[in-house]
């Protein structure tokens, strides 16, 4: 189902007249885009997690608690923060009584971004005085979290077709094949492109698929079918494990969900022949 851009950036707060999120009640949204994402709502309860992509976590009101773990040494003393940057594959906990924005990076084009602490602060005032204005290209416009071009167009390749085929792909090799790398090859330059392994991105886009299902109207158990999961009890526990809270949590909550309808990596699809040639040659 398509949707216009008014639709994308329908209010997210109240219907009460307000400047920002300061002033508003939040009402719980999500934003789905090709590898972006963005949740805006209350602070929900969360169990501790590992999350795929960076994630900014912003707090819209008052500060959040926050812990991450170490194998070296366990879990950190919670600290109060209103606004982090949780590196992908982190396992953290996070509690907040206000609402929050978790702005969820582009693990292939936003991974190389360097954001001062000026910046994210910066962004965070931005991101709360737009209010109800905010939406996905707003909320990452505010941090000025511009897309990179992929340094590997094999890779991105790969990547680009996942995003069309996010059930396909259930073995690594396939993937290296698309690549015309071997296994271990494509493995290693996977990593050294996205900072995460292979499976793990697929996860990433798989759980796009459930959004943009749920999105048009289907079910969990449609959404799990169509992202390649057993059954809707296989995506549930997995969602819980990527996110802190389970879909079916998420949706008794009452979140809306928006689908962007950006291109995948529209603005990658011509990288230029010397480019191309360079990256087989790396």
């Amino acid at each position: 189902m398509e949707r216009s851009h008014s639709e994308l950036d329908a209010v997210i707060v109240s219907e009460q007249v307000a400047s920002g999120f300061q002033d508003s009640p939040v009402l719980a949204r999500i934003w789905a885009g090709p590898a972006r994402a963005l949740y805006v709502g209350p602070g929900l309860d969360l169990s501790p997690h590992l999350n795929v992509a960076t994630t900014i976590a912003v707090s819209l009101r008052q500060p959040f608690e926050l812990r991450t773990w170490a194998k070296s040494g366990g879990w950190s003393p919670w600290r109060s923060e209103v606004i982090s940057v949780i590196p992908s594959e982190t396992l953290h906990h996070l509690k907040s009584l206000g609402p929050m924005a978790f702005l969820y990076l582009d693990p292939l084009t936003d991974r190389r971004h360097p954001l001062s602490q000026n910046d994210l602060l910066s962004g965070r005032e931005r991101l709360r005085l737009a209010g109800q204005r905010v939406g996905l290209d707003e909320a990452f416009a505010a941090f000025g979290l511009r897309p990179h071009r992929p340094r590997d167009a094999r890779i991105a390749r790969v990547v680009r077709e996942i995003e069309r085929r996010p059930d396909a792909f259930g073995r690594l090799q396939d993937a290296a094949a698309l690549a015309c790398l071997s296994p271990s090859r494509f493995r290693a330059r996977f990593d050294a492109e996205l900072g995460l392994p292979f499976r793990r991105y697929r996860l990433w886009r798989r759980m796009a698929t459930v959004m943009r299902t749920v999105a048009v109207g289907g079910t969990l158990t449609d959404a799990a079918h169509a992202a390649g999961f057993s059954s809707s009890a296989h995506l549930s526990s997995t969602f819980k494990r990527m996110f802190g809270l389970t879909a079916s949590d998420l949706l008794a909550f009452g979140v809306t969900i928006d689908v962007s309808e950006d291109e995948v990596l529209s603005a990658y699809e011509h990288i230029s022949q010397p480019e191309a040639n360079a990256a087989r040659a790396a």
